[in-house]
């Protein structure tokens, strides 16, 4: 039974020496720049071991003075040979380490696909060979967004192909299933592609909701948004692309000899009209940033409303997936907005402090800590300069 174990054990370990033996040879032979050169090697090796071992036998039967002088001689004539057969591969080894700092060592690079071809003949408008080109590159690397993009705008652009430019980026869309980031650019793509080639406004407002639908609860979806409340205007969408044509008026020449001080005034901007389109907006499209920043001010400005003004920026700062920036400029603003036109500084001290309490670790955060230190000279300040404004007074607001 003893016996039977230890032939076990034994077979055992000589089978993960060996599996451990081919596993380091595999690796070996799979790193190496030249497979052959290095099969060589180990052969010679194997080779001079083999004699080195039959002859250590025969001195070992002879015996006496030829044992104790031929078997030390022999050994190290057998090592410096061998020390020859792998001396550049153990000095390459050694000095890896010191010529990686500067050729960036021996490590494969992932591959890529390589444009620079049929950039290159795109811009001397050889269009069908830069085409070809990325067909190539398309065919190695099938997912690659920048080279469906190149291929588009080539179709699109040059060769007039605009439902073929399409076509392509829809099959990436439904062949590579992007993330928000990617699928969000591809789809805003396709609507510039139909507004500027195909003038069809309702298509590319349909690729921008498919953005919102598509990747709901992004920041993709939350910019998808605000591009939608942006597309209402079917001249301005049909006409966005072409060249902007001015008007040049007539001018009076005469007009700084004239005693008519109504005749050098800037136009006036009806700025309840102004006001109420803007509520009117945001009313369908609740989610337009901008819009309601703007709003906001013109509460402040025109209006005096501050609490309305502070209420249309709280109910920013509150939006989801908008960026630390944002939210800093937005409380930032109201900030300003009680420093300007109320005065109190320590209304705007809780503003940036909650703001710091929402983003301790942000680089904003450090920002506002400082502003903390000067906001009772600014709020000085801007009311001192408030008071010594002149102009009309503040107007009421009715929206009814």
């Amino acid at each position: 039974m003893e016996m039977v174990m230890n032939i076990l054990i034994g077979t055992a370990l000589l089978g993960f020496l060996g599996w451990l033996g081919w596993k380091i040879v595999k690796r070996t032979f799979e790193r190496t720049e030249d497979p052959s050169n290095l099969l060589a090697r180990w052969g010679g090796t194997i080779a001079i071991i083999i004699a080195w071992a039959f002859i250590i036998k025969g001195l070992l039967k002879a015996g006496g003075l030829a044992l104790a002088f031929g078997g030390p001689i022999l050994t190290a004539a057998f090592s410096i040979v061998i020390g020859i057969i792998w001396a550049p591969v153990w000095g390459k080894m050694l000095a890896n380490p010191l010529t990686s700092l500067y050729d960036g060592g021996v490590k494969a690079l992932e591959p890529t696909p390589f444009y620079a071809i049929a950039e290159a003949k795109r811009k001397r408008g050889l269009y069908d060979a830069s085409i070809t080109e990325v067909r190539k590159q398309l065919a190695k690397f099938p997912t690659d967004l920048k080279g469906h993009l190149i291929l588009s705008e080539l179709l699109a652009e040059h060769k007039e192909d605009v439902d073929g430019a399409i076509e392509l980026l829809e099959h990436y869309l439904a062949e590579c299933k992007p993330g928000p980031v990617n699928g969000a650019f591809v789809l805003n793509r396709l609507a510039d592609i139909q507004l500027k080639f195909k003038r069809d406004p309702e298509k590319a407002r349909a690729y921008v909701h498919k953005i919102h639908s598509e990747f709901p609860e992004t920041e993709q979806a939350e910019k998808a948004l605000q591009r939608i409340a942006h597309l209402q205007d079917e001249d301005f969408l049909t006409t966005r692309h072409e060249p902007k044509k001015f008007t040049v008026k007539q001018t009076n020449l005469k007009l700084g000899l004239t005693d008519d001080p109504n005749a050098v005034r800037a136009p006036v901007i009806d700025m309840d009209a102004k006001a109420h389109q803007m509520v009117a907006h945001l009313e369908q499209h609740p989610s337009d940033t901008d819009v309601r920043e703007q709003l906001a001010w013109v509460y402040a400005e025109h209006y005096g409303k501050i609490d309305w003004a502070i209420d249309q920026l709280k109910q920013l700062t509150q939006m989801e997936h908008q960026s630390v920036s944002q939210i800093a400029r937005w409380y930032n603003q109201i900030a300003d907005i009680y420093c300007r036109f109320s005065g109190s500084s320590e209304a705007a001290k809780y503003a940036l402090e909650e703001f710091i309490q929402r983003f301790p670790e942000s680089g904003h955060s450090e920002r506002a800590r400082t502003r903390l230190k000067r906001l009772k000279l600014e709020a000085k300040t801007s009311k001192k300069s408030q008071s010594m404004e002149t102009g009309p007074s503040l107007k009421k607001m009715d929206f009814d």
